[in-house]
């Protein structure tokens, strides 16, 4: 284990456990969009059914990371600098985010048009304009699955825009703004949930996870109680604390299954709450535990993972797709398993193509930028 207290200076921005859990959240939703479970009765089959709803919670724990990161390195910038950079913090941003992003839709709305006409396949476009102005998370019209999951990236580029605000002018009520975006978030779900209004794509449901991310960043920016109360933990309170997500989801899938009176939707909407400020937590664990397990650290795997993250949640959905029209062309049957594993693999491989070809590039100019 770890003896020390991961340094907060500014040689110290880089934390690889951060790029693991983001490694195994991309996991969680690539299974949750690639996996099929046969509708038949086996044993715990409907648990499992259950558990795999709920991997596309991985998407709220890439919300939480960002969070966390964007505001860590605010601080650490305000603190070196007594200032934050609005305009350089988001050219940072747009060097990240937009080279893959555009380079998806160019290709979307150009070549994949032509091969749809050339093989005679229906594909059915959106309104280009909510894509490039990033508020295709409110464009509702059902289209092509491949551009549907990057509703994520535009309530992140939402979110961006207001972060980097908060930061430039209100750093010193940053506390009070995410109690605000705690209260609008919570009360907007409820508010969802009694007027059955849609609530999965709205930004204003995800402030809470930005939130937690944010408030998490402060506890260890300045190493508040509660950091030092997780600092001091006991091994038997470290794995106390590692047990409490089978727990919760046990728990909570009896809970929708036996309801008495109580509204599955509010049940689900406590469950990811739960789950969100766990990771928040969790997060704050990798940072200050001494007992903390170092798996996180040292999975080479999992590290890189994280770091192609970005092209393999962009590229999974246009993998998935080609994949299937191939097989349905060719009238080629294969086991859903064995599919994973070929969705997965040919993922890999594009998206780490597109980090060292296409994204890096971009990413080396972000040191023109970066303050500390």
């Amino acid at each position: 284990m770890n003896s020390e207290i991961p340094s907060l200076n500014k040689s110290k921005l880089y934390f690889p456990q951060l790029d693991s859990i983001r490694g195994i959240s991309f996991i969680a939703i690539f299974l949750f969009h690639a996996l099929r479970v046969p509708d038949v009765q086996f044993f715990l089959s409907g648990f499992i059914r259950y558990l795999i709803t709920y991997l596309q919670l991985g998407i709220e724990v890439f919300f939480v990371l960002s969070s966390f990161l964007l505001t860590f390195l605010g601080m650490n910038e305000y603190e070196s600098r007594n200032n934050f950079s609005f305009k350089s913090y988001f050219r940072r941003r747009v060097l990240r985010i937009w080279p893959l992003y555009f380079f998806i839709l160019l290709v979307s709305f150009t070549i994949f048009p032509w091969l749809s006409h050339l093989f005679n396949i229906k594909m059915s476009l959106p309104n280009i304009w909510y894509y490039l102005f990033f508020i295709s998370n409110f464009y509702t019209i059902d289209h092509v699955f491949f551009l549907r999951i990057l509703w994520s990236i535009s309530v992140e580029e939402q979110y961006y825009l207001l972060w980097g605000a908060c930061l430039r002018f209100f750093y010193k009520r940053l506390i009070l703004i995410l109690t605000f975006f705690f209260a609008i978030s919570i009360f907007f779900s409820l508010y969802s949930v009694y007027s059955n209004t849609p609530m999965y794509f709205n930004t204003l449901t995800y402030l809470f996870d930005f939130a937690c991310g944010g408030l998490a960043a402060i506890i260890v920016f300045n190493k508040k109680k509660l950091f030092y109360w997780i600092h001091n933990s006991s091994r038997i309170g470290t794995i106390i604390f590692y047990s409490y997500l089978p727990f919760h989801f046990t728990i909570f899938y009896f809970m929708n299954i036996h309801t008495n009176g109580i509204p599955n939707d509010l049940m689900t909407l406590l469950s990811r709450y739960l789950f969100i400020i766990y990771m928040a937590l969790f997060i704050v664990e990798q940072m200050a535990n001494l007992h903390r397990t170092t798996f996180f650290e040292k999975n080479r795997f999992l590290i890189f993972t994280g770091k192609i993250s970005y092209g393999l949640y962009c590229y999974h959905g246009i993998t998935i797709t080609f994949i299937n029209l191939l097989l349905s062309h060719y009238h080629i049957n294969i086991s859903n398993g064995l599919l994973v594993i070929i969705y997965f693999m040919v993922d890999y491989a594009m998206a780490t193509a597109s980090y060292f070809y296409l994204e890096n590039p971009f990413l080396k100019l972000k040191a023109r930028w970066r303050r500390i």
